[in-house]
């Protein structure tokens, strides 16, 4: 009966059966990212549409910021006229005051002594009519207070409040025109200043407005570029699985194809097992021609009676050693025939400590190379 260890080890190191499975999976991860292509191709038709109708949205808005921005702008425009008017008028009256204060400063000790000399008169009936009137006595050289008090001092008096009151009213008559005009543009100020005051709160409102459709519109322009953004993260992701299901679709034929075939091995794996195991087990001590008539007539006959299912021609080499080992033990002196390459696997593979009937030395020389950094011990056994 084939050890069990065998079939162990076979299996374990079956490299079509490793193939098998890294067919599986590289088909399983095609038809994944076939999926995935038709899942984003949904996806995408969706975010196509919702960009759409983000679009449609993000374009309204911006209709009505533009139309927004156009209002504030007209509106700013018209509290800055209003503005720039009533900075004018301030203007204006700040030069008037100063002339004014000016005028009654330079005005003002001729005033106070002329209201001195008024003191009990009522100086506002004071007029031009009467200032004529006393004209022609301004005009004599001796209408003076130092004549008249050489006269008299009452006359004097006369005299000196005559000219009082003709000093008061010509500098009362030039300032008074420039109070009624500060009175006049102060209340100007006052009309402007509530204008002003009425057009800054119209712009705060329409600024208001703006930036309340500022921000509608900043958020549905981020919609948009989020969508976007995904739209093309979805594309991309399309691109690059379509480009990988392209570049494969030759391999993902040859994969179905062998993916087939491993199915058909895997039903044979358990056949093949047992002509390998068998090999391992009694075939070594035969030459290559009993080696053949034992498999291929004898067992192989057994295993179709009794309905085990394996591969016909079974190459029992390629099943229990890569090629790679068959070159390393070709360079370390293994021949390169099948019958060596038997052996080879005979003695790698058995757990049996193997006995070489070995002519040649061709064994000798082959497995000594193999050993030498395993500090392999040689004897010498004389029969």
């Amino acid at each position: 009966t084939p050890h069990p260890h065998f079939s162990f080890k076979f299996i374990q190191g079956d490299f079509h059966s490793l193939n098998f499975i890294f067919h599986l999976i590289g088909l399983s991860k095609l038809m994944e990212a076939s999926e995935s292509v038709a899942r984003l191709s949904q996806e995408l038709a969706i975010k196509e549409k919702e960009l759409a109708l983000a679009s449609i949205k993000a374009d309204k808005v911006l209709a009505e910021v533009t139309e927004s921005a156009e209002a504030a702008a007209k509106v700013k425009n018209e509290v800055q006229g209003v503005k720039d008017k009533a900075q004018k008028i301030v203007d204006e009256i700040d030069l008037e005051k100063v002339k004014a204060e000016t005028k009654l400063e330079a005005a003002k000790p001729a005033l106070e002594e002329a209201e001195a000399s008024l003191q009990q008169f009522p100086k506002d009936s004071i007029n031009e009519e009467t200032v004529e009137l006393l004209q022609p006595y301004f005009n004599m050289e001796d209408y003076t207070w130092e004549y008249g008090k050489k006269v008299c001092g009452n006359v004097a008096g006369l005299l000196s409040w005559t000219q009082a009151m003709a000093i008061f009213y010509a500098v009362n008559k030039e300032v008074l025109p420039l109070k009624a005009n500060l009175a006049k543009q102060e209340g100007h100020l006052k009309i402007a200043n509530a204008e002003l005051a009425k057009a800054q709160e119209a712009l705060g409102e329409k600024q208001a407005e703006l930036d309340k459709v500022q921000a509608k519109f900043d958020a549905a322009m981020t919609e948009k570029m989020d969508l976007l953004n995904d739209a093309e993260t979805c594309r991309r992701k399309m691109q690059t699985a379509s480009v990988l299901i392209d570049g494969l679709s030759e391999e993902k034929v040859r994969w179905t194809q062998q993916s087939k075939e491993f199915k058909s091995q895997i039903n044979r794996l358990v056949g093949d097992v047992l002509l390998c195991t068998g090999f391992l087990s009694y075939c070594g001590p035969f030459n290559q021609n009993f080696r053949k008539l034992l498999i291929k007539d004898l067992w192989e006959a057994e295993m179709r009676a009794h309905k085990i299912p394996f591969s016909e021609n079974l190459n029992l080499i390629s099943m229990l050693v890569d090629p790679p080992t068959i070159s390393e033990w070709n360079l370390q002196g293994l021949p390169g025939d099948d019958l060596s390459i038997q052996n080879g696997i005979i003695v790698t593979k058995a757990t049996r400590y193997p006995l070489l009937v070995d002519p040649q030395t061709q064994g000798k020389s082959w497995i000594k190379k193999k050993e030498q950094d395993n500090e392999l011990q040689m004897f010498r056994c004389h029969l």
